[in-house]
């Protein structure tokens, strides 16, 4: 191949040439972004398991199938941590989940096609759950359909770190290079050209060289016919830009921190920060699990109740505010007031620290202390 068509070669179609070729492939670091993808996801799951969905009839709270369904065991083959990670993880990085009931119990599909339509129903067909595929063609009103935005998070994710990607290759090429020992053989021009003279050569280059770069402790090399080595000036274990690794981690930290922003998670929560944990979990509650939980039930309750039992106050909830694990000597305070002021029950107080609530009649009561009195009373119309 001649030295014109190697050049040539090297242009797309279109005659430009793609950054690819002038700084190499990218390969492993493809994961450092799929591993900023997947804790993103791991967080929101695993935040969405740990609440509880509560179920309501005519405004009293209930504990039946649905409660059971949605809290313990969706369908047979999975509980519902399980379930709900699962429709987290197809919600988050596909942008979409589609459950299916059957039979009683949910499901979430593999894979499906949606047929969108302005003022009819939309259709599903071609559903896969665990590699069975369903022969029925289903509406809109039978399925749970989330949809979370209007274009994939991951889609705009991949193009951000298309770029990134190479800055973390060449940085990774540029730490090598610093963090490398260089030197100068210097073989006489009376080195025999012998065919075992040779082999003593290669085997100085590729073996005792190796060994001797790769040495931990204290190393000799053995030279001989009039060689000598030089070592040049390197950048081992100074401090100079780029030679201790902290470019690449810097580049790494900006795509966790682009992909944390992407999914609405606080980007010290995501890399583990202990500074203003509280502060940042508050943050992720208010900005992403709760829209979640919001975007949740509102499709089970137009779906699995509708109109009529929603307005009669019979509907679903999920409850986010048991997700952060709580000291009671942090809140025996604001339980005491809550109760005073006839706002909480013991009942309530106990669910509020994630016990289970003693169902008697005294527990149940509202209590209020004497000191409070209604308004008009204070302004004369009382005596």
């Amino acid at each position: 191949m001649s030295l014109w068509s190697w050049f040539t070669g090297l242009f797309n179609a279109d005659g430009t040439l793609a950054l690819d070729v002038a700084i190499g492939e990218v390969a492993g670091e493809v994961f450092y972004k799929e591993l900023a993808i997947e804790a993103c996801i791991n967080l929101i799951a695993n935040t969405v398991a740990r609440s509880e969905f509560i179920t309501y009839e005519k405004g009293k709270e209930t504990r039946k199938n649905n409660y059971y369904l949605l809290n313990v065991e969706p369908n047979q083959n999975k509980s519902s941590s399980k379930f709900w990670r699962d429709v987290v993880y197809k919600l988050v990085y596909e942008n979409e989940c589609l459950i299916i009931q059957q039979g009683g119990m949910f499901y979430v599909a593999d894979s499906f096609v949606s047929l969108k339509y302005a003022f009819k129903e939309n259709i599903y067909k071609n559903i896969v759950i665990e590699n069975y595929e369903l022969k029925d063609i289903l509406l809109e009103s039978g399925v749970f359909h989330f949809e979370l935005h209007n274009e994939k998070i991951k889609t705009v994710i991949d193009g951000l770190y298309s770029s990134y990607s190479k800055l973390i290759q060449l940085s990774s090429a540029n730490y090598k290079k610093n963090n490398s020992r260089r030197g100068v053989l210097n073989i006489p021009s009376s080195y025999p050209q012998t065919e075992a003279a040779q082999k003593q050569l290669q085997d100085l280059l590729s073996v005792k060289f190796k060994r001797f770069f790769d040495a931990e402790g204290g190393a000799v090399l053995p030279l001989s016919n009039g060689m000598s080595y030089t070592e040049l000036e390197s950048n081992v274990g100074s401090k100079t830009s780029g030679s201790d690794g902290r470019d690449i981690r810097g580049f790494i930290d900006d795509v966790f921190d682009y992909v944390a922003i992407a999914f609405q998670v606080p980007p010290q929560l995501l890399k583990g920060n202990v500074a203003d944990t509280e502060k940042a979990f508050n943050n992720f509650l208010t900005f992403c699990i709760n829209p979640l939980a919001e975007l949740l039930t509102d499709e089970i309750n137009r779906k699995l109740y509708g109109k009529d039992k929603f307005l009669e106050r019979t509907y679903v909830k999920l409850d986010t505010t048991r997700i952060k694990a709580v000291d009671i000597k942090d809140v025996a305070n604001a339980l005491d007031i809550l109760t005073r002021i006839g706002a909480y029950s013991v009942d309530d107080s106990l669910r509020a620290l994630g016990m289970e609530p003693l169902d008697t009649s005294w527990s149940k009561v509202r209590w209020m202390t004497k000191n409070y009195q209604r308004i008009e009373e204070l302004a004369g119309g009382g005596g």
